[in-house]
């Protein structure tokens, strides 16, 4: 038995395939779970938030002597703009839940197939 069919072979008997979709699925959860939290957390403290950023605008408009204002104005309101954007994504209209899907798509050939070069889509 050639190496890569003994991998293939250990591979499908650990169940490496569905562990990795399971992984993904999980990652896929938690980061949507650090998206909500850090939404909350933005539209909670927005007064905070807008108080340090006011206060940073300031400090670098004052150190370059208003050299830079246009831009630092801008970046601000782009900052203003994603925070706005994350806010509205917590508070937005909640879409009924939907089953989940995976993250990893499930492959048609294993890397470990002879006949198909390995990472190939088809």
């Amino acid at each position: 038995m050639a190496f890569g069919e003994q991998l293939k072979h250990k591979a499908d008997e650990v169940h490496l395939q569905e562990k990795a979709k399971d992984f993904g699925d999980a990652v896929a959860d938690v980061i949507k779970e650090a998206v909500t939290l850090v939404a909350g957390l933005a539209q909670d403290n927005r007064p905070k938030v807008d108080e340090a950023l006011d206060k940073a605008e300031a400090k670098l408009v004052q150190t370059n002597g208003g050299k830079h204002a246009e831009t630092v104005t801008k970046v601000r309101a782009s900052v203003d703009k994603g925070i706005d954007k994350l806010v509205e994504h917590n508070t937005g209209p909640k879409a009924p839940p939907t089953p989940p899907s995976s993250a990893v798509p499930d492959d048609r050939h294993s890397a470990f197939d002879e006949d198909t070069p390995a990472g190939s889509p088809s």
